[in-house]
């Protein structure tokens, strides 16, 4: 049997988002759960869904809660593809000042590939904050891809599934 994907929305997204409905697309069988607002309420979420080794997809506060489920629950995780995950992106509804300061000092797992893809024109995450952490995380497997897009990178949904087809195949 094959490993179960799964899609993670972001803040502004939900699972009927752009996103959401070109993966559907792509594999009817994806997992897309609504996730709330705050990390706690996905974490608690993704962490009931999420029992065996599965492929997680992610964009923006989506990419940030499958880091923080990959770093917890590595054997839990095949690999991961994230779309400007907000790693930069300290709104202060969504945690403590300590939590957000353990957010900017966040690195990579190991033991799993992953595929990054970032905008050159991010208005809500800074390219910066993206390659830190990158650069933060020498012994992950991670390949960053900069493109000319804003922060939805919906220009690039293509690039995207293609970045997990690969993964994909390479398993």
């Amino acid at each position: 049997m094959a490993s179960p994907v799964y899609f993670f929305h972001g803040l502004e997204g939900s699972p009927q988002g752009v996103k959401g409905n070109f993966l559907r697309q792509k594999l009817p069988g994806m997992v897309i759960p609504s996730l709330p607002m705050d990390l706690a309420g996905r974490a608690k979420i993704i962490e009931e869904l999420i029992q065996e080794p599965s492929w997680l997809l992610g964009s923006s506060l989506g990419g940030l809660s499958a880091i923080l489920f990959a770093l917890k629950h590595p054997h839990r995780v095949k690999g991961m593809v994230l779309v400007a995950p907000a790693v930069g992106f300290f709104d202060p509804r969504l945690g403590s000042p300590a939590e957000r300061q353990e957010l900017a000092c966040l690195s990579l797992p190991v033991g799993m590939p992953i595929r990054i893809l970032a905008a050159q024109e991010d208005e809500i995450i800074p390219l910066e904050a993206i390659t830190a952490l990158v650069q933060r995380s020498p012994l992950a497997e991670v390949r960053l891809q900069v493109f000319a897009d804003n922060h939805s990178l919906n220009q690039h949904l293509e690039e995207f599934w293609q970045a997990f087809a690969e993964l994909y195949a390479e398993a």
